[in-house]
């Protein structure tokens, strides 16, 4: 089975601007491996393992905005081709150069994306306790843990206070792993609502964490972050007459906690996502890795701007509420 551990990376690229006597050239602002990443991957092209790599061309604004996307070497999969631009124009940003009287100005810039899925593909993480988070890779290639890492077993390491409390739970972290595949860094996005076993998972991913490590541009290995799970479950106990088996509890109904959540989005007279706020209670709305629903749009993303009754753009400010309520059920009639 394919999983979306896939390598996407960016080639050399060139960028020039638009007047011969620029004075200083224009650049990215953010680092290009960001804009597109692994968790892009076209799904279809990824079910039928489609790879290729797709050449582009970046019309630039002396705002350091994208204005258009060619593509200048098509991959011969149009999914692929169109993913590239439209990902492109959503993230990149530059840094406009400057002509010779000190004015901003455009340009152009060119590279490519290689599409690639890793021989084999990535194993499924669903074995014992340990799991990964695609939502959040090293770029271009993530660093991906040890098969006898994925098998640890978490009853053989279960925290005693957390064993005696009869406490459970799923502790998602934040992984920093050196360019030698060691554990540097554990840090806990959400917890498992128990600080021993929250305590217990990050020292087994530091003591028993084995990773090959992240790989740059060049193949070369570097520090990476990812985003890992290990799920606590109580081991069965014996007890009662005939030493019968009690089996451990099943999961929580995924929406048991009541909750409301609240995003509110500005989007200019230009169509430019000017702020986005977001506010939650409860469980309700959380994402994972401390992501919230603006991380979807982006600042200063660009739409087609909203227009009054005489076709004018303006501002809007565009607010989603959304709540989760438990009730008792209603009686069964009788």
């Amino acid at each position: 089975m394919l999983q979306s551990g896939v390598a996407i990376m960016l080639a050399l690229a060139a960028a020039q601007g638009d007047d011969a006597a620029t004075e200083t050239g224009m650049a990215p602002a953010t680092n290009p491996g960001s804009w597109v990443t692994s968790a892009d991957y076209p799904a279809s092209a990824m079910r039928e393992e489609r790879e290729g790599t797709t050449g582009f061309r970046l019309t630039i604004g002396a705002d350091g905005l994208p204005a258009a996307c060619d593509i200048i070497a098509p991959s011969g999969h149009g999914d692929l081709d169109a993913a590239t631009c439209q990902l492109i124009m959503q993230r990149a940003r530059f840094t406009p150069g400057r002509n010779a009287r000190g004015e901003a100005v455009g340009g152009s810039y060119s590279n490519r994306i290689r599409w690639q899925i890793p021989e084999g593909g990535r194993p499924a993480m669903s074995v014992a306790g340990f799991g990964l988070d695609t939502a959040q890779e090293s770029w271009p290639r993530g660093a991906i843990p040890d098969d006898a890492f994925t098998r640890i077993d978490p009853v053989a390491h279960y925290p005693a206070a957390a064993l005696a409390a009869r406490e459970e739970g799923t502790v998602h972290m934040e992984l920093t792993v050196d360019s030698a595949g060691q554990v540097a860094g554990c840090k806990v996005n959400e917890s498992s609502l128990s600080a021993a076993l929250d305590a217990a998972a990050c020292a087994l991913m530091r003591n028993k964490g084995q990773f090959s490590p992240a790989l740059d541009s060049d193949g070369k290995p570097t520090k990476g972050v990812l985003a890992a799970s290990f799920r606590w479950t109580l081991p069965d106990q014996a007890g009662g007459e005939g030493n019968a088996v009690s089996p451990s509890p099943g999961p929580g109904f995924p929406m048991g906690e009541p909750g409301s959540a609240t995003i509110t989005v500005l989007v200019g007279a230009d169509g430019r996502v000017e702020d986005c706020r977001f506010s939650g209670t409860g469980k309700f709305g959380a994402m994972p890795n401390g992501m919230t629903p603006c991380d979807m749009f982006g600042r200063q993303m660009r739409y087609a701007p909203f227009v009054d009754a005489n076709g004018k753009p303006v501002a809007k400010r565009v607010i989603l509420r959304s709540g989760l309520t438990i009730e008792d059920a209603p009686s069964a009639p009788k």
